[in-house]
């Protein structure tokens, strides 16, 4: 087969490739795809190809290629229920629980720092900023940034509070 004649197989048989493999499959951009993919290899087949098995090679390759899809996307599903599964078994509610308690505690601490610390300690602490980076954002110098987050630390060790 030549380069005219698979200009010719593809006009003929693209549309009915696609909904043919639309048939098997539900997304339309898998069916471009897979159809696509069989004319690939029929361009990179071009010369041990006839034109009068095309047809047949063409169909076969999107079955073969559409039911491969549809295996992988099982496996793929049974991965996604396996690692569901796992997380089951080691989620616990009260660890939940203990966590969301903990962020309350934690949101009652920084509650009770003043502003303007308060701001500099979560731009250092829950950012991850730097204080170089905060002294700039906040227009003060870094001293005053590190003296801001003394303080704010000198707070949470007097409030008690187990966090």
């Amino acid at each position: 087969m030549d380069r005219a004649e698979f200009e010719d197989v593809f006009r003929i048989y693209y549309k009915p490739l696609y909904f043919f493999a639309r048939q098997l499959l539900n997304d339309s951009d898998d069916c471009h795809d897979i159809v696509q993919s069989a004319f690939e290899e029929v361009l990179g087949k071009l010369s041990s190809i006839q034109r009068s098995t095309v047809r047949q090679y063409l169909y076969s390759s999107v079955r073969n290629a559409c039911i491969d899809f549809i295996r992988h996307q099982g496996a793929h599903q049974s991965y996604i229920d396996f690692v569901k599964a796992m997380n089951d078994i080691y989620y616990h509610p009260e660890e939940e629980f203990l966590l969301r308690e903990r962020e309350q505690r934690i949101e009652e601490v920084l509650s009770r720092i003043p502003q303007p610390t308060r701001d500099i300690f979560i731009a250092c602490y829950v950012d991850r900023k730097r204080y170089k980076e905060v002294a700039k954002m906040m227009s003060i110098t870094e001293v005053v940034v590190k003296n801001h987050i003394m303080k704010a630390l000198k707070m949470v060790r007097g409030l008690n509070l187990k966090l």
